[in-house]
């Protein structure tokens, strides 16, 4: 593909200044009308790239957002942990010599969690229960953690449960935009590769035309390869390219 052979603001703006290129002038309209290039078609090209850029437009908006709630989610869920890992503490603390009770609370006796929608799962079941026991709620009270401190951090155990869903639904969104784009510039090279071919040998004895459109000119006696070619047969390497 000739958009995985360049960069993607290069692609387009190649592929625009090719099919607004033709679309504009009159001359290579008629030199590639016997070639079953009409205005018709042509106007199907033109849709095709309006379509591929707008395309790309929405996939970079999806990853915006996508980038955004990354950002939100990661602030807010250090946070969280952060106030966790405190209250945690110094539940156990205060506990220490009640296993039993540290198993109700769920503060040990539980498998570490290996996904972050898990851990903070456990993390509120740690406040949920932990409110449940007023005494317990009393007792590390006297480490200076209150109940308003406990409430406090279960409601940004929340709030990182909703951010993190939130971000996934923008990943989520960000991927559908991402095949929708490589769809739509699926269409736009065929598009390329079919005009650039047929302006090749329609313009062959108009190579300045040729270069205007963003075609170069070959040399003499050299055979434009169609991109099946290219995909069966790549050209070698020139000795000391790579290294």
């Amino acid at each position: 593909m000739v958009y995985l052979r360049t960069s993607i603001p290069t692609f387009l703006a190649d592929s625009r200044a090719l099919i607004y290129g033709v679309k504009a002038d009159s001359f290579i309209k008629g030199r590639i009308l016997p070639y079953n290039v009409d205005e018709t078609r042509i106007t199907e090209y033109v849709a095709i790239y309006d379509a591929a850029e707008l395309a790309e437009s929405k996939k970079s908006k999806e990853f915006g957002e996508q980038l955004e709630a990354s950002i939100i989610f990661e602030r807010i869920f250090k946070e969280a942990e952060a106030l966790f890992r405190k209250h945690r503490d110094f539940l156990k603390l205060l506990l220490k010599d009640d296993i039993d009770k540290q198993k109700k609370l769920f503060l040990v006796g539980v498998p570490r969690a290996k996904k972050i929608a898990d851990l903070l799962k456990h993390m509120r079941e740690v406040y949920f229960r932990t409110l449940e026991h007023d005494e317990v709620v009393t007792g590390v009270a006297r480490y200076g953690i209150t109940r308003e401190d406990l409430e406090t951090g279960l409601q940004k155990v929340i709030e990182a449960m909703d951010a993190k869903e939130k971000h996934n639904r923008e990943k989520g969104d960000a991927e559908d935009a991402t095949l929708l784009r490589d769809d739509a510039f699926e269409k736009l090279d065929d598009v390329v590769d079919e005009l650039e071919t047929i302006l090749y040998y329609a313009l062959e004895d108009r190579p300045q035309l040729l270069e205007k459109l963003g075609i170069p000119v070959l040399s003499p006696g050299y055979k434009r390869r169609t991109k099946s070619q290219e995909e069966q047969n790549p050209e070698p390497e020139t000795p000391g390219e790579g290294t």
